[in-house]
């Protein structure tokens, strides 16, 4: 990530400084003339002193000029090149020391526990002995709070002693800077995300040394550093995130890889994915040996053309999903029943069919096994669920377990307006799979921690439609496709992405988008921290009658004002 702050900016500086220069040039030149015209009146010696004294002085402010500039070259050089907070903390001393005329430079972190600030970083021949054992605290009522730095921090801006020496604020440190010969010192706050985190400290063997230009670029150095502050915090986050990212796409492989259920991937008339369980279902010693084969080298003659036909039906979109049972081939000849139960996907951009099987044998033979593996496949389809609830919260990190609680506070909410357990179960899982369409929003956009772009934001807006296509082939007693299309519409037809109103919108989305709404933002997400449950209660308040169902929002309210009921963990 590029951390250099705008060029723009500093070279305008640079130009500002630049004029300055030619300024005080140009005022030699003036006051060079007038001494001497001085000379011509007679005085000459008086004027060639004057003379001498003025070009001294201009010289020594066109110096000064020079290291400023220098020195904010040198800086940004620094922000563009340093991977670190450490490695550039460094480089800004030193800057300061070789190319900013400064004599002693040094960089202290804030101890929150202590309110004490401990050095970090330091430049200067006699840094090392001016810090040995130096107290500095940030306590406005401590003697050794009064000096720049405690300043600059209680006050968040830059603190000038000229006469660092004499000044009775500086009295704790009197001793140490005769010692090392320091006249004047100088703080300035170094900020990130908007808090002080670390201030800079400077030390000057001469007097007025921080003039108006002086100051004006040591600020400009100190926003800059602090911007690049700002961008290693959000570089960590992101990697963190991305980390976080990896970490659950690994859950999520050992969760398929130690399923009771085989699991499989069709992609091109190939198996590209077996997991150990079915390997071991069907006599194979290990899951490899059956990638790469048609799918078909596992089905017995006789369902051959059956199964063909299904891959072939999701495979070009006619069916979405398809549960079905045939026999199963074995490595060393015997078959098993199998049944299987398979949906149409995506994989790297292509068609393919994602699906899990079991072993029926036993169920064709008794009916008491065959209620057996009835449940087991129910089991199966909740798993699949969260399987699916698991796979969108693998590639969004930032709302890991957002589906799953949405689900959890929609069954609640049904079960207090009325509904029976098995129209709560249907709630569990149409709020479980309500985000499903997010599976086709590229991962990038999910993480990203900058604004939308139209065209990222028009993307996101369209889930609900891909998630309604994802689940309206599933034959299932509950309309889970219509909540997944309906749960961003409202009650005024404000909503999307149909624009519903009223009784229009079924009282199962009514449910899932009042629960979506409570949990969003309770929770943080990439770009804002969480707004906390009263806040999220308070815009359900808000938008009843127009927003949100009266009778849905109402039962919200009870649930967690009078009820004790609390977000799902």
């Amino acid at each position: 990530m590029d951390i250099a702050a705008d060029p723009d900016e500093p070279n305008e500086h640079i130009a500002s400084i630049e004029r300055r220069i030619a300024l005080l040039e140009a005022d030699l030149e003036i006051a060079l003339q007038a001494g001497q015209q001085l000379s011509n009146g007679g005085d000459r010696s008086m004027a060639d002193m004057r003379n001498i004294t003025i070009r001294r002085d201009a010289e020594a402010k066109i110096r000064r000029q020079t290291q400023l500039y220098a020195s904010l070259s040198r800086c940004n050089e620094a922000i563009a090149r340093c991977t670190s907070v450490e490695a550039l903390f460094q480089e800004l001393c030193r800057v300061a020391v070789q190319y900013g005329g400064m004599q002693i430079a040094w960089i202290g972190q804030i101890d929150p526990d202590t309110r004490l600030l401990w050095p970090v970083a330091s430049a200067g021949d006699q840094a090392a002995g001016y810090l040995d054992g130096i107290e500095i605290s940030l306590d406005a009522g401590s003697p050794f709070g009064q000096g720049p730095v405690g300043i600059a921090v209680r006050e968040e801006q830059p603190a000038w002693f000229e006469d660092f020496q004499n000044d009775p604020r500086t009295a704790p440190w009197h001793e140490r800077c005769a010692r090392f010969g320091l006249i004047a010192g100088a703080a300035l706050p170094l900020r990130c995300s908007g808090a002080v985190i670390a201030v800079v400290a400077l030390y000057a063997g001469l007097a007025r040394v921080f003039d108006e230009a002086t100051r004006d670029l040591l600020e400009r150095m100190a926003a800059d550093v602090g911007f690049a502050l700002e961008k290693f915090e959000h570089a960590a986050a992101r990697a963190q995130a991305l980390n976080e990212l990896r970490e659950s796409e690994q859950r999520y492989r050992g969760l398929v890889e130690q399923s009771i259920a085989g699991v499989y991937l069709i992609q091109d008339e190939e198996l590209v994915y077996v997991n150990p369980r079915m390997a071991e279902m069907l006599g194979y010693d290990a899951a490899e040996e059956l990638l790469g084969q048609n799918p078909l080298v596992i089905v017995a003659e006789k369902d051959r053309g059956k199964v063909a036909e299904n891959i072939r039906l999701r495979i070009d979109g006619d069916v979405d999903r398809l549960g079905y049972s045939f026999k199963a081939l074995c490595k060393h000849g015997s078959t098993i029943d199998i049944g299987a139960h398979g949906a149409r996907a995506t994989y790297r951009g292509r068609p393919a069919i994602i699906g899990m099987m079991q072993d029926i044998t036993e169920k064709v033979r008794t009916e008491e096994l065959t209620r057996r593996h009835m449940a087991q496949l129910e089991s199966a389809f909740m798993s699949t669920v969260q399987m699916a609830t698991n796979l969108t919260d693998v590639r969004d990190s930032y709302t890991s377990g957002h589906a799953r609680r949405v689900g959890e506070i929609a069954a609640v909410i049904g079960a207090e307006i009325g509904f029976d357990a098995r129209q709560q179960q249907g709630l569990l899982v149409a709020g479980s799979l309500h985000d499903i369409g997010k599976i086709t929003i590229p991962m990038e956009i999910l993480c990203n921690l900058d604004p939308l772009t139209p065209v990222e934001r028009e993307l996101i807006r369209k889930h609900p439609r891909t998630g309604y296509d994802i689940l309206k082939g599933i034959d299932l007693p509950w309309p889970v496709a219509e909540v997944a299309y309906q749960h961003h519409e409202r009650m005024d037809g404000s909503g999307y992405p149909q624009g519903l109103r009223g009784d229009d919108i079924i009282i199962e989305a009514r449910i899932v988008m009042v629960a979506d709404v409570v949990e969003s933002m309770s929770q943080a997400r990439p770009y804002r921290l969480g707004l906390g449950i009263d806040r999220a209660l308070a815009e359900i308040e808000r938008g009843i009658g127009t927003l949100y169902d009266a009778v849905v929002a109402g039962a919200c309210l009870r649930l967690f004002r009078n009820s004790g009921f609390a977000l799902p963990e």
